[in-house]
């Protein structure tokens, strides 16, 4: 890559990033002799039209946004198998690399710094875009200090193609709002959760909750309270605490309403002014030393106390115990793990033991009614008449298989998981919304030991099908046959083009023969009549001296009144066709072609 250029534009010059779904390099615009950033999506992610598709949409979506805390997109294209998007460069560092060399941030720059965040996210959200992946790996900071947002939208393109769990999903998941977790529905509160968590991270330098899975961090920010994070960094004051509890409540309607709203108590706090109370209690504040001292010196007399009662109660029963056994003979405990529980006492009491039922335990393998653990184990020698505790398997853990049908595969996956199942994920063409669960396997209600494998059918949406080549065609039937296959028509662009007839179209995206779905956009371009245009008719001379007498000549006028094809014999000489204004004429015999512009 180091070295071609994009788009007769954009030259990359060297690489220094290496994202989830793209590749990232320092690019130069050749035209306004700047330096870009230039991101190109992975190999694995290109032949998947589904994702590009999305992806595409959402950058052209997110390129709307000017601000100064959002880095900007300037384009987006592809070229030989390449899709990129070429943006703002920032020099500096990313946010979480900042953390990661800091630790704690100072209290000032923090909230300075999740301050100019809020003043990004509320500029997307007045737009109508929600991030929906705040994160310190997608916030930049330059070498002035000033905060960068980047990626707006991007996560759409990712989350709604597929459920993966591999490191950069890892890395997003630490910052979940719960309605994420459970694959609900995002919005602006999703984005100020995800603000929360990274303030917190910059207080702290952790983040909030650890897991051995995506999965497992998910359900904690769904079920866990969130942690106090004054347990960490004891500096922290009430009030900034009780902003982050405000902005991390599990509930979106408790949390901050706005981001503009978070905004106005992050800077009543810098510049010193009371914060309106959070909606729920924060955590009382911690005891003062002193009064702790006296609650662990009491604590350990009582302690002292209870174990001094307990060895005077065992060295009393110990001693009567030992004087009933002395006189007993021992035997070898045979093993009876695995048996019945008749057969288990039938073999204890040949050797004169007693079997003793003392606890019930779930097994995958052993069956029920079977003896799970026994103690004392096989092989000890023990005084007979001994009771040998026995502890029974109730069999594998039976668990009812919910109905996941027509939730996200996100929230499918969670909740099997969550309850034992192995969840496999297939995909099929269906009318549903992409994403969503049409089939499950086995259905409600049936009950499965936990790790069986409960499949889901999830739906891509309508079958993919080849873009028409539109251009040369009316717009009004452009338009019309976009709507039969809903598509919906964007963006009609209007440009003079002396080549092309008024009213037709000349430009298309998608381009034709790319695959396209129901729902998705179309983009046209469409000649217009140049102003002050010439309306006059012009004759065209057309020379059949190569053509052989008698042979049919093909004629296709384009011009002002659109285009029309006449047919003529050739006489060895010449013949005459008639345009209006300006255009083109296209002549035809066998392997014989020629054009001509009009007027010359």
């Amino acid at each position: 890559m180091i070295g071609k250029i994009l788009g007769n534009r954009y030259r990359v010059v060297e690489k220094i990033g290496d994202g989830g779904t793209a590749f990232v390099y320092r690019g130069l615009d050749i035209l306004l002799n700047r330096s870009v950033t230039v991101k190109v999506l992975r190999p694995e992610y290109v032949s998947d039209q589904d994702f590009v598709r999305r992806f595409r949409r959402e950058a052209q979506a997110a390129a709307s946004l000017s601000h100064p805390n959002i880095v900007s997109i300037y384009d987006v294209g592809y070229e030989d198998g390449i899709h990129y998007i070429v943006m703002e460069y920032i020099k500096g560092k990313s946010l979480k690399e900042l953390v990661e060399q800091m630790g704690q941030l100072p209290l000032k720059m923090a909230v300075d710094y999740a301050c100019q965040i809020a003043h990004a996210l509320d500029h997307a959200h007045r737009h109508g875009i929600i991030h929906r992946d705040v994160k310190p790996h997608n916030i930049l900071i330059n070498e002035e200090g000033r905060v960068k947002v980047t990626d707006f939208g991007i996560a759409q393109a990712v989350t709604s193609t597929t459920v993966t769990y591999d490191g950069a999903i890892l890395g997003s998941v630490h910052y979940f709002s719960p309605e994420q977790a459970r694959g609900g529905q995002t919005g602006e509160k999703s984005d100020i959760y995800s603000l929360g968590v990274v303030l917190y991270e910059m207080l702290t330098g952790a983040v909030p909750y650890e897991g051995e899975s995506p999965v497992s961090i998910a359900l904690k920010h769904v079920q866990d309270p969130f942690p106090d994070p004054r347990t960490i960094n004891a500096d922290i004051p009430v009030p900034l605490w009780q902003v982050i509890r405000k902005a991390v409540e599990k509930d979106p309607e408790r949390r901050y309403q706005s981001a503009r709203e978070i905004l106005s108590d992050l800077t009543d706090w810098l510049n010193g002014k009371p914060i309106s109370p959070v909606s729920s209690k924060p955590p009382e504040e911690k005891a003062r030393p002193e009064k702790k001292k006296k609650r662990k010196a009491l604590i350990w007399r009582w302690v002292i106390i209870v174990l001094l009662l307990a060895f005077a109660v065992l060295l009393t029963v110990g001693i009567s115990h030992l004087r009933s056994i002395m006189v007993v003979p021992e035997v070898e405990v045979p093993s009876v793990e695995g048996e019945s529980i008749s057969r288990a006492t039938k073999i204890l009491g040949d050797v004169g033991l007693k079997p003793k039922i003392v606890d019930e335990a779930p097994d995958e393998t052993i069956p029920s009614g079977h003896v799970l653990r026994q103690d004392p184990a096989a092989g000890r020698r023990v005084k007979q008449t001994r009771e040998i505790e026995l502890t029974l398997s109730t069999g594998p853990i039976m668990v009812e298989v919910p109905s996941v049908l027509n939730r996200t595969e996100l929230e499918a996956t969670i909740i099997l998981r969550g309850l034992g199942f192995n969840p496999e994920t297939r995909e099929e063409y269906r009318e549903e919304a992409p994403g969503t669960v049409v089939r499950q396997d086995p259905s409600e209600g049936f009950s499965l030991v936990r790790g069986s494998t409960v499949i889901i059918t999830v739906s891509l949406g309508g079958r993919p099908f080849p873009m028409k080549n539109l251009i040369g065609s009316t717009l009004a039937d452009a338009e019309d046959w976009a709507a039969l296959f809903g598509l919906t028509v964007r963006n009609v662009a209007h440009r003079e083009n002396p080549n092309v007839a008024p009213g037709f179209v000349y430009e298309q995206f998608p381009a034709a023969g790319e695959l396209v779905q129901a729902g998705d956009f179309v983009d046209l371009v469409v000649s217009k009549e140049r102003s002050g245009g010439d309306t006059r008719e012009y004759g065209i001379t057309i020379d059949t001296a190569q053509i052989p007498v008698g042979e049919t000549v093909t004629v296709t006028i384009k011009d002002l009144n659109g285009e029309r094809v006449e047919f003529h014999q050739s006489s060895g000489g010449t013949f005459i066709v008639t345009g209006v204004g300006h255009g083109t004429v296209e002549v035809r015999w066998r392997d014989y072609y020629k054009k001509i512009n009009f007027p010359n």
